[in-house]
């Protein structure tokens, strides 16, 4: 298998449901990972948006699978990995917002794609390896450009001269390094939604969202080499299982999970929550 890296920008708020009973003042809360803490996006939330997607093909069987009443399932080639928080914005007084993250999830990031062996370019791989290292106080995060008296959230920011200019195109302008325990700590704007029945207002309540502007990253493992007779011909035609053969040209053709693409993840579609744009980073 061949594992890719690709990154999730959110162009409007973001609500994947975490499904769960809750007695807090916060009615549906989003995915969060079990080890972080933080907001994630679960890998099957993931993928059923990516093959909504896709254009309409056989080649979205081979990719997703299927499930045809009539035939037996078919598994799906690409396996998906979940969605791990990079960056989101913060408020501050000095700018409409910074991009915030933590040492933590930049060391997390790193390691993962060590893990899964992901080559990504190595300016941008050695700045997040030197922004790894930047020590941070917990209560003090830190920014990297000469402003003062600096807010960030409830928080007074310290300045530190690291150069990131290298990161501005993948952690977002106005950078801002925050402790672990501090960068979890930090609350989602909660949204107050109201259901009306016959026009008329019978319950408010309360959907908590991460905030446009924020990012994510995952993985999709691809096939490297295939196996002409692993193909049903019932979801794919001669011609496209010969393409499949060669999967990078494939990928070539159809340009699909490569080039930036635009995606809604979670619920609330109809009142443009979850628009997102897609962009595979992997070299």
């Amino acid at each position: 298998m061949r594992n890719d890296l690709y990154t999730i920008t959110t162009l409007s708020n973001l609500h994947v449901g975490s499904g769960d009973i809750n007695f807090d003042i916060i009615d549906n809360q989003v995915q969060r990972d079990a080890i972080t803490g933080l907001p994630t996006i679960h890998s099957s939330s993931l993928k059923g948006a990516l093959r909504e997607a896709s254009e309409e093909s056989n080649y979205i069987n081979y990719i997703f699978g299927a499930d045809n009443k009539a035939k037996e399932a078919q598994a799906g080639a690409f396996h998906f990995f979940e969605a791990s928080l990079l960056a989101r914005p913060v408020r501050s007084n000095k700018k409409p917002y910074f991009m915030a993250t933590s040492v933590g999830v930049i060391e997390n990031f790193l390691t993962f794609l060590e893990d899964f062996k992901i080559s990504i370019d190595e300016k941008l791989k050695s700045a997040l390896e030197a922004l790894s290292k930047v020590k941070v106080q917990e209560g003090k995060p830190l920014i990297f450009e000469t402003l003062d008296n600096v807010i960030l959230e409830d928080f007074e920011a310290g300045v530190n001269g690291l150069t990131v200019s290298a990161l501005e195109p993948f952690l977002g302008k106005n950078l801002a390094l925050f402790a672990d325990a501090d960068f979890k700590a930090l609350s989602l704007p909660v949204l107050a939604r109201n259901y009306l029945e016959d026009g008329v207002s019978k319950n408010l309540w309360y959907e908590e969202v991460v905030p446009k502007k924020s990012k994510f990253y995952f993985a999709i493992a691809k096939p490297t080499n295939l196996d002409e007779g692993i193909y049903d011909r019932a979801y794919a035609s001669d011609d496209e299982i010969a393409k499949l053969t060669n999967l990078d040209e494939a990928d070539k053709k159809k340009k699909r999970f490569n080039s930036s693409t635009h995606v809604q993840f979670g619920a609330n579609k109809s009142i443009g929550y979850g628009y997102s744009k897609v962009e595979k980073v992997s070299l």
